[in-house]
């Protein structure tokens, strides 16, 4: 695809997303225009990511559907047996991905891979993508993440089981609190 019908097919989006108004032809084309100058990916090198497609140190942004949105994160592929590094650690726009990829990628020249989970679609505004055929995964599961990195799922699993522990506690601790609570008010002489 040319860089004009590029532009062509990002004035077009623009248009569809706003209700396709009439009469603002010229002003989606520089909207276009300036998105292309403005891209997240613009002068990136992505690449689609599968199994054993990244070596370790490579970087992978995923994207997922959360609810009506598509959110991503960042990870840094490990050595074998070692965990992946995850950055942050949430989920974030896909613009925010693609930024802090960059940033952790930084003048290194790797290419940045990118997985789409079932139902994500490339978007061209996003920059360009190295192949045509991107293959898109599953939607991201307790056993697609342990196929990716077994030591990785491991860890999950127990970061997971802490977490619902302090849940646990934290919810525990408030109805301790409440139950104290309404003891005291259940008191003669006690105050609403």
């Amino acid at each position: 695809m040319t860089d004009e019908e590029e532009k062509r097919l990002r004035a077009y989006q623009i248009w569809e997303s706003e209700g396709r108004p009439d009469g603002r032809e010229l002003a989606h084309w520089y909207q276009a225009s300036e998105a292309e100058a403005n891209a997240p990916g613009q002068g990136a090198h992505y690449m689609p990511y599968s199994l054993g497609a990244a070596s370790a140190g490579s970087l992978v942004i995923k994207f997922y559907h959360s609810g009506d949105q598509v959110r991503g994160y960042v990870r840094k592929i490990a050595q074998v047996g070692e965990d992946d590094s995850i950055f942050p650690g949430e989920e974030m726009e896909p613009e925010a991905a693609f930024k802090l990829a960059q940033s952790h990628n930084g003048e290194s020249g790797k290419p940045i891979f990118v997985e789409l989970t079932e139902g994500v679609e490339w978007d061209p505004s996003w920059g360009a993508l190295g192949s045509d055929d991107l293959e898109t995964v599953p939607a991201e599961t307790d056993d697609a993440r342990a196929a990716d990195n077994p030591t990785a799922a491991r860890r999950r699993t127990r970061l997971a089981g802490e977490a619902e522990k302090g849940l646990r506690r934290a919810v525990g601790e408030t109805q301790a609190e409440e139950d104290m609570r309404n003891r005291r008010s259940d008191r003669p002489g006690a105050q609403s």
